[in-house]
């Protein structure tokens, strides 16, 4: 039996066992009112403690029993069956005993639940099997002691040959539904019971008998319990026995059920269980091909990728740049702020000139063509003004907003309403001014503006005008896209990023500079990467601080084989990823890793499966049809027995691919399954960083 288990539990029952060794060594135990001297336990036939059980006196079992049972998890290396003699047959007496009573209530049982009327009548006279209390209590004593034993390989071996054995096999061949009920009312025995089960699994002897309650008992007790802990007892036993070959596959509803477990809110260790035991099953590919032919794959499969995510935790990790590319981090001349600066200044100079031409022509000599409403400020220009206070913030508003124009006349409700516009906002520092204060703001940021009285002699009214200026009449992204070398004549008239490049690339780097000259940019040598870091985007603004370093690569170098960009002083190279549970050896563990198994054994089924089918080329199907459209005995076929004939072969092929494999509809759920799930998959290869990535690559590119 030994030699066909092809891998372990990933996680065993014996350690929540009160026999269990693993946390024995670690620290010293207190001392109960029925703990032993460990010379009580020497060996030989004239053991106090078995002499004790043996002798068929009530006092004697009751003192022997409590004691042997401190004593096989108290002294685990001490508590050795072999030394004893007949130990094995001893400590069987009264589970057989209470088996004995399980197997007359079990009788019962079915004979109340026979169909025969007459019987159920008959029956319903005889009163509940009346339980032996003190043999149950007895019984459940004797299965913790061989409990606490078979968690040695040595004891476990010596039960598996006794007819101990015998006893399991009786006690699990009890009616299905009688073992559930049993469950609910005394769990203990049935949990130790399938724990020595458990240890015993690697030595039984393979028999059809044991090989049924592989491949039956305990599946159809692991979907129709609802015990937690049978569960976790269970499935282990299940891990380790349904893999192997020679045992018959288990009911088809296991699979669908193990499924659903995987959505239910479970305790913390039994949602491991379940994903190894699919681990187990679909490294078969019988097993694997009925899964991916569900119905509800789809749905299956997303829970089950689900679990790659479950119990990750973020990793980040901040390392500094080295210091030799580490660089200054200066203001970027095209930024936000410097932009919006310099736009001010260029319109600010604009009107000064503006007004040295009026100023010698007498109020003329300035034609600009003006707009109809307030032009679009720059986002940094307008936070400027909001946080400026009065009279400065009106009048700074006044020359982004207005130009001069000797022909233009604003009406002063229009100016009082741009202004009352613009300045209603929680973002403000200062209250506004009354529309008469805004008004005669107007003579200070345009000297050569006049706010006059004009009568309409047509309609005989009168209008309060501001004459010789007009909203500055603004193109779209015309200071997104301005110029800012030092001393360019060119600086505006460009309306995209591309235009703006080759003006500077054959304006300004042509020759090529000594040192960038944009804005109050001193990089030396600037090179084409460079000056993209100044040249604004409309997807993508520039940013706000750039890097200055002597250091910078030669003019237009190869990008392909220029070194790493400088890195700010202050600059942390940032690494983000998941982290996923994992072992001693730092190898994936856990769910997770359990997940990853259950995907890739699916999809290397699947991928199998394609590749059977792609076997029988289209050539050869055609070739096929073609001759049994050929004569038949000197006669043509009708039509009508061709179709015929092609359908009868089609469901016989239908039927054989149920029992060997799958059907195409079958494969093309599947396939859009894994297609469904496949981004989720890609963010977890590239996320994770405890190696997911190396069992997934099967289930991608379908």
């Amino acid at each position: 039996m030994s030699a066909q288990v092809s891998r372990a539990p990933s996680s065993a029952v014996h350690a929540a066992a009160p026999g269990g060794p693993s946390s024995l060594a670690a620290r010293p135990r207190p001392k109960t009112a029925y703990s032993s001297d460990v010379q009580l336990l020497h060996p030989g036939p004239r053991n106090r403690f078995f002499l004790a059980l043996r002798s068929g006196i009530d006092s004697e079992i009751d003192w022997a029993l409590p004691r042997l049972v401190v004593a096989s998890h108290e002294q685990p290396d001490a508590f050795k069956l072999e030394t004893w003699v007949d130990s094995v047959a001893a400590l069987r007496v009264w589970p057989e005993r209470w088996l004995e009573q399980l197997e007359r209530e079990a009788a019962l049982f079915l004979a109340r639940g026979a169909d025969n009327d007459t019987v159920r009548a008959a029956l319903g006279a005889v009163p509940e099997w009346t339980r032996d209390a003190m043999t149950a209590q007895r019984a459940a004593e004797c299965l913790l002691i061989l409990r606490n034993a078979s968690v040695s390989p040595g004891n476990a071996k010596l039960i598996c040959r006794t007819s101990f054995a015998d006893v399991l096999v009786r006690f699990f061949s009890l009616p299905h539904a009688f073992l559930l009920d049993l469950a609910l009312r005394e769990p203990e025995p049935f949990l130790h019971i399938l724990v020595i089960f458990n240890s015993m699994i690697y030595h039984l002897f393979p028999s059809p008998t044991v090989f049924q309650i592989f491949a039956t008992v305990l599946p159809d007790l692991v979907v129709d319990t609802r015990d937690t802990a049978i569960l976790a007892a269970t499935l282990p036993i299940l891990i380790a026995t349904l893999p192997i070959p020679s045992v018959p596959p288990p009911p088809a509803r296991l699979v669908p059920h193990l499924l659903r477990m995987l959505v239910a809110d479970l305790p913390a260790n039994l949602p491991d269980l379940v994903l190894d035991l699919l681990v187990s099953l679909t490294m078969l590919p019988q097993h694997a091909r009925m899964l991916l032919a569900l119905p509800e794959f789809g749905g299956h499969l997303r829970t089950i990728v689900g679990w790659l995510e479950r119990g990750a935790r973020p990793y980040v990790v901040q390392i500094e740049a080295p210091v030799a590319r580490q660089a200054s981090l200066v203001p970027n001349p095209a930024g936000a702020q410097a932009r919006a600066e310099a736009a001010s200044r260029r319109r600010l100079a604009q009107h000064e000139a503006d007004a040295r031409v009026i100023a010698a022509q007498d109020g003329y000599g300035i034609t600009r063509p003006v707009g109809i409403k307030s032009p679009a400020l720059d986002p940094a220009m307008v936070d400027m003004l909001y946080k400026m206070t009065e009279p400065r913030r009106s009048i700074a508003w006044m020359h982004e907003t207005f130009t001069y124009s000797s022909a233009s006349q604003l009406l002063q409700v229009a100016f009082w309403h741009a202004y009352r516009d613009f300045f209603n906002n929680p973002a403000c520092s200062e209250q506004m001014l009354s529309a008469s204060e805004v008004i005669k703001n107007v003579s200070i940021a345009f000297p050569h503006a006049k706010p006059k009285v004009v009568t309409d002699e047509g309609a005989g009214e009168r209008r309060f005008v501001i004459d010789g200026i007009g909203f500055r009449h603004a193109t779209e992204n015309e200071d997104l896209y301005a110029c800012a070398w030092q001393a360019c004549t060119e600086s505006t008239g460009h309306s995209s990023p591309t235009a703006l490049l080759a003006h500077v690339h054959a304006t300004h780097l042509t020759p090529s500079p000594d040192a960038c000259a944009w804005g109050t940019c001193t990089q030396p040598r600037p090179t084409l990467s460079h000056l993209a870091t100044h040249i604004p985007y409309a997807a993508s603004p520039a940013p706000s601080m750039v890097t200055v370093d002597a250091r910078a690569p030669a003019p237009f170098a190869d990008p392909l084989s220029r070194p790493a960009p400088y890195l700010p002083k202050a600059h942390r190279l940032r690494f983000a990823a998941t982290l996923t549970p994992t072992d001693a050896k730092r190898q994936p563990a856990g769910a997770p890793f359990l997940a990853a198994l259950v995907v890739r054994n699916l999809a290397r089924t699947l991928r199998a499966e394609v590749a059977a089918a792609a076997s029988v080329s289209a050539e050869e199907q055609a070739s096929k049809k073609k001759a049994m459209r050929e004569e038949r005995y000197g006669l043509p076929i009708p039509e009508s027995v061709l179709r015929e004939e092609e359908k009868e072969e089609d469901e016989a092929q239908g039927k054989d691919r149920e029992e060997t494999g799958m059907g195409e509809r079958e494969r093309a759920r599947a396939r859009d399954a894994f297609d469904g799930v496949e981004e989720r998959m890609l963010r977890v290869m590239g996320t994770n960083i405890v190696g997911l990535a190396q069992y997934l690559a099967d289930a991608l590119m379908w």
